[in-house]
């Protein structure tokens, strides 16, 4: 049913527009147990030792930890584990290494700074009686540099999941059923959170007063502020994983493994066939053909892990995170949503100073370096912003809702 908002007003605000009834939440709504992880659930599906596994519960538990916190505070405004179901779902790609090693030996076919100095390398190894390197060992040498990327991706994926999905859980645990906002009850809950987590404190503690907040604007600039503060406190706390997926030794990852290759070779033949090229070994001679090769190599890796990584799958559209955010479908023009194209909280306010690098605007949103915190807090400020009311985030990421607990794996099929 459609309708048109009658809270645009005062002055600041947009002029009415024709926009869906929100939902609304019934005071005292309880949550259908079962339906969300719980806290304990939540460390259960983080110890959880197959990575693939373990990212498939991890982006199921937040759509579920999502669904649950909507039922409290009402699906008009999406919570940070909303984005979150997604984040993770497309972490799992990069865990699952899908489609890069096709992408990369591929790659590797088309770039004259590998193919020429390969041919040199074969042109070195003829010499010393060995076979040319197959492109395929190339190729290997990214898989394995892949999966360096994708264990640092798995890693921050299960520890923000194990910390902050715990958090979501105790929320919903503890607010459910309320029908209204009781002070000394969230100063006690707010008192549970540890004294190293000042930030992700004060996000719950606005979810707190959002729940109960009745005007719409108002509600939305809180969930807003808390989403943003979840996404700072998780950023920050993700940077040695960024960092680690971004800076991994991808040069020593191809040298080594192309080395090994070569030396194997060499190994293989007979006394005295194999002296000269274990001449070339010592004098560095096969180094030096590998050189280039090698650089080659990790640039394409390089721009291909980049291109795999810096983009985010979300229902209706895919974002390249080094480009700057469009506009939602149908905002071409006003850019965000109705409740949001103002920012009247003084401490959202503040905070966005802080973060948004372009106020007001979806320009120079695109983060051109990912493992810059604040290159990403830049994006993901405006992302948050300017998607917040998209009711296709509360899809369940697989089709359907979980059930709790998870069952126990079965075991993993080579």
């Amino acid at each position: 049913m459609s309708g048109v908002s009658q809270f645009e007003s005062p002055a600041s605000r947009q002029p009415l527009v024709a926009l869906n009834s929100p939902a609304t939440v019934a005071q005292g709504s309880r949550v259908t147990p079962g339906s969300y992880p719980t806290a304990a659930q939540v460390r259960d599906i983080a110890a959880m030792q197959d990575p693939v596994a373990r990212n498939h519960a991890v982006t199921q538990g937040y759509s579920d930890l999502s669904n649950a916190m909507g039922q409290l505070l009402g699906t008009e405004n999406a919570n940070w584990s909303t984005f979150a179901t997604w984040a993770s779902k497309q972490a799992g790609v990069s865990i699952r290494g899908e489609d890069m090693p096709k992408f990369f030996t591929e790659a590797l076919k088309q770039a004259d700074n590998v193919m020429g100095p390969l041919s040199q390398v074969d042109d070195l190894l003829r010499k010393l009686g060995l076979p040319a390197l197959p492109l395929g060992d190339i190729a290997a040498a990214g898989n394995q540099a892949l999966q360096n990327v994708s264990q640092s991706i798995a890693d921050g994926n299960k520890v923000v999941f194990e910390e902050v999905g715990q958090e979501f859980a105790r929320f919903v645990e503890t607010f459910q059923g309320d029908t209204q906002y009781d002070a000394a009850k969230v100063a006690q809950y707010l008192n549970g959170f540890p004294a190293d987590k000042p930030v992700l404190k004060e996000a719950f503690g606005h979810y707190a007063q959002a729940m109960f907040e009745k005007d719409p604007n108002k509600k939305a600039e809180l969930m807003l502020l808390a989403n943003d503060k979840v996404g700072l406190h998780e950023q920050t706390r993700l940077q040695p994983y960024v960092e680690k997926a971004l800076n991994a030794p991808v040069k020593e990852t191809f040298r080594g493994i192309l080395k090994q290759t070569i030396e194997a070779h060499i190994n293989a033949l007979p006394f005295p066939a194999n002296l000269a090229g274990k001449a070339a070994l010592k004098t560095g001679l096969v180094d030096a053909a590998l050189n280039p090769v090698v650089d080659g190599a990790a640039s394409v890796f390089r721009r291909l892990a980049t291109e795999h990584m810096m983009k985010l799958a979300v229902p209706g559209e895919v974002l390249k995170l080094g480009n700057d955010l469009p506009p939602p479908a149908g905002m071409e023009s006003t850019i965000f949503p109705p409740h949001l194209r103002s920012i009247e909280n003084p401490e959202l306010r503040t905070l966005l100073d802080q973060l948004d690098k372009s106020p007001d605007s979806l320009k120079g949103t695109g983060a051109k370096d990912w493992s810059k915190l604040d290159q990403r807090m830049n994006y993901i400020v405006d992302l948050f912003r300017s998607r917040q009311s998209d009711p296709a985030l509360f899809d369940p990421p697989f089709g359907q809702r979980g059930t709790y607990p998870v069952a126990p794996q079965a075991p993993r099929v080579s």
